[in-house]
């Protein structure tokens, strides 16, 4: 009797946790079929005209229609009332009040137009001391005579500095200088140079100047005249309909040399010693120190970039319970150092890092996984894009909305706000439209937001499936940067000619079809890189990810401390691939005979010598690739990681002359979820090899159906099992495989 009753408790608890089940998979479709608002996408509302409250009302009932789930609220110069007026303000509290009768969210954009920091031309008006500052550098040759004298030149002196131009030895004026002015006696002998660097207020930019965007009292002024008043009047629509706010373009623009006048402060805390000597070398070569000492003056710039406006907009946002998101000019730009000074650093944080995917379809593309890279490293799982500002309006249909979306999506993004209505859609300033006013996209707009929101409902949270990780060249980045330079006429575009770290991660993405997350090396030296089993691990409580291979991209600088662990990792049987141009010079001053010994010790004492594979007896393998094509990079990786998660039999090979196809392989609650994104005009038939035994449903997110695949094959591949399976994708479609 004894036995039964156990066995009746073990047959009831059994049913129970299968209904649980059951109804937890039911749950899930529904969720799937009918994405919640969470995940739908919600586009910018630009507010370029005279706001009338029917007007505003009929626009959102049509945003509702189209199945957004809200509106980023974005005032324009040309818009009355003007911005932070009491009217204005009146006008935002009926577009709440509407947005929560209707169940629509707002995402609450920081300013008028962009970028972010004017307050309205309120900084720049009332609280001069706050506008951005650039760095000035006012030089003087000597020629003739034994005395130099000069006042110092307007503005906040940083350095004074006497430079011979042939031998690179400096001086240090500032001891000379006595009531603002400087009297030297210069060496008679030498081709010497006296250099003032200056910081002073940056010069004129767009409609207002900027707020110092590094200085956190600056950017507290800033928050003052806009966050808080949104405080005081809607505090009571916080957390409800204002989830999120928004800020736009927050970095270094135009090129200037932007400074700030607690720099030299910011420097000594970050690097140990004043940089008073080293102000020359973001002009000059000043000799073996050059490179470290433009690493160690563009980190400073980077942090207290970080530490500024992104860390006081956080601040405040957690104060309200909200979440913040937004991004720097040129976020994916293959040169950071006059964009943002460092992606990695910039979203530290930022709730929701932020792709800027505008300009022209396929603009940055490559640059993408840096945003994902940045929010896998901090393990926030969302990554949102404004996304098709600036595509030509006869570019945008219904094809390119899924093409751009796919090709975002299978690079980590899972949240969108789409550039965008206009509230006069008669006086467009950046197209295209995108909303109910749209006689071309209005009739599939409802279709697109759910295919949107029911990916994103996918793919926010779980883990990525990564297994190649390319070290983030920012140090070889910094470097080869100096300002003024004639090559430079583009902000964020110009890098040294080896700078191959995204063109490598194309080659993964879009070619071998290998994916891969890219590492920063100030972040691989801490313990949130764990080393073990022969892997590097991105030690993270969710998004933890396992490397078996890293690429080190071409670059003459690197860090000692990271290559030390990438040697330590290579010494435990790792794989090691190094691309174009193997680091000579170290990121910190006085140590490059430290990177030239490391090198040596990981590729061989002829490291140069291209293809030469480097082994040991734990296994582990290292190579350097001069001409790292497609082909080569392939065929190495193949020999350093035969068993990858994903493997195509016959890559495709994508001829169609617009899009791509590429996947994203996460885990989400155990399971795995495979995601197929195929944005050309060609048709895609292959064979897919997935490791282990999985079973797999088919989840179509343009129409929310779920049905089974054929049952996979199990076939040994190289000792490891994979599951075989035929993957056919029409043109501009995409699919994800749930493991049951």
């Amino acid at each position: 009797m004894k036995k039964i009753l156990i066995f009746t408790f073990f047959l009831l608890l059994t049913n129970c946790f299968f209904s649980v089940a059951q109804s937890k998979e039911i749950t899930h479709k529904n969720n799937f079929k009918n994405p919640l608002s969470q995940f739908m996408p919600m586009p910018f509302w630009h507010m370029n005209g005279d706001l009338e409250d029917a007007e505003i009302q009929r626009q959102m009932q049509e945003a509702k229609r189209m199945n957004f789930s809200g509106i980023a609220v974005l005032p324009m110069h040309n818009m009355t009332p003007e911005f932070l007026s009491e009217v204005y303000f009146e006008k935002y509290k009926l577009i709440l009040e509407k947005a929560k009768n209707m169940d629509l969210n707002i995402i609450l954009y920081d300013d008028v137009g962009f970028p972010s920091g004017t307050a309205g031309g309120k900084i720049e008006r009332d609280y001069p001391q706050h506008v951005r500052k650039s760095l000035e550098k006012i030089e003087f040759k000597i020629i003739r005579g034994a005395v130099f004298k000069s006042f110092v030149p307007q503005g906040k002196l940083m350095a004074a500095v006497g430079m011979d131009m042939d031998t690179k030895e400096r001086i240090d004026l500032a001891p000379f200088i006595e009531n603002k002015l400087l009297t030297w006696n210069f060496p008679r002998k030498g081709n010497w140079t006296v250099q003032f660097y200056m910081c002073t207020p940056a010069t004129f930019w767009k409609s207002y100047m900027p707020v110092d965007a590094m200085d956190p009292a600056a950017v507290d002024q800033f928050i003052n005249l806009t966050y808080d008043e949104y405080a005081k009047r809607f505090s009571s629509y916080f957390k409800n309909t204002i989830q999120l706010t928004f800020f736009d373009d927050v970095g270094f623009l135009r090129r200037e040399r932007t400074w700030t006048g607690k720099f030299n402060e910011k420097f000594k805390e970050v690097n140990g010693f004043s940089p008073t000597l080293y102000y020359p070398a973001l002009w000059y070569d000043i000799g073996l120190e050059t490179e470290a000492a433009r690493v160690a003056f563009f980190n400073t710039r980077s942090e207290l970039l970080a530490e500024g406006y992104p860390k006081q907009v956080k601040n405040w946002t957690e104060k309200y319970g909200l979440k913040n998101t937004g991004h720097p000019p040129g976020n994916y730009a293959i040169q950071p150092v006059d964009m943002h000074g460092d992606i990695f650093k910039f979203f530290r944080y930022t709730d929701l890092p932020l792709t800027d995917a505008i300009i022209n379809y396929g603009h940055g593309r490559d640059g993408y996984k840096m945003i994902s890279s940045a929010a896998d490293y901090y393990d926030k799982p969302i990554v949102s894009a404004e996304v098709y500002g600036a595509f030509k309006e006869d570019t945008v249909d219904e094809k390119m909305l899924y093409r751009a979306a796919m090709e975002l999506l299978v690079r980590g993004v899972n949240f969108m706000v789409p550039h965008g209505m206009w509230y006069n859609p008669e006086k467009i300033g950046i197209p295209p439209l995108i909303s109910a006013e749209s006689e071309k996209l209005a009739p599939v707009l409802p279709a697109y937001n759910n295919y949107f929101g029911r990916s994103c409902y996918m793919l926010q949270g779980g883990r990525k499936v990564s297994e190649i990780a390319i070290l983030y060249p920012i140090e070889s980045l910094q470097a080869g940067f100096y300002f003024d330079a004639p090559e430079n006429i583009r902000a964020g575009t110009w890098a040294y000619p080896e700078a191959d770290y995204q063109q490598i991660g194309s080659i993964l993405t879009n070619e071998i079809r290998q994916d891969f997350t890219f590492v920063h090396p100030e972040f691989l030296i801490t313990d949130t890189y764990v080393l073990e089993n022969k892997s590097i691990i991105l030690n993270n409580k969710v998004n933890h990810q396992d490397y078996k291979v890293i690429i080190i991209p071409g670059g003459k600088v690197i860090s000692v401390k990271a290559l030390q662990k990438i040697k330590q990792f290579y010494d435990a049987g790792g794989k090691v691939i190094a691309t174009t141009l193997l680091p000579s010079k170290s990121s910190e001053i006085g140590k490059d005979e430290q990177v030239v010994a490391l090198i040596n010790d990981l590729f061989g004492k002829e490291a140069s010598k291209n293809g030469q594979v480097q082994t040991n007896k734990k296994g582990g393998k290292a190579v350097f690739l001069a001409n790292p094509s497609k082909e080569i990079l392939e065929k190495t990786i193949e020999n350093f990681h035969p068993n990858p998660s994903v493997y195509f039999e016959n890559n495709p090979i994508i001829k169609s002359e617009l899009g791509l196809f590429s996947y994203l392989h996460k885990v989400k609650e155990g399971k795995n979820n495979y995601y197929f994104a195929n944005s050309s005009d060609q048709e895609i038939n292959t064979t897919v090899f997935l490791r282990g035994k999985v079973q797999l449903e088919n989840w179509n997110p343009k129409n929310g159906e779920v049905s089974n695949l054929r049952k996979g094959i199990y076939q040994k591949i190289k000792g490891e099992m994979y599951t075989k399976y035929q993957l056919n994708l029409s043109p501009v479609s995409s699919t994800f495989w749930v493991e049951k």
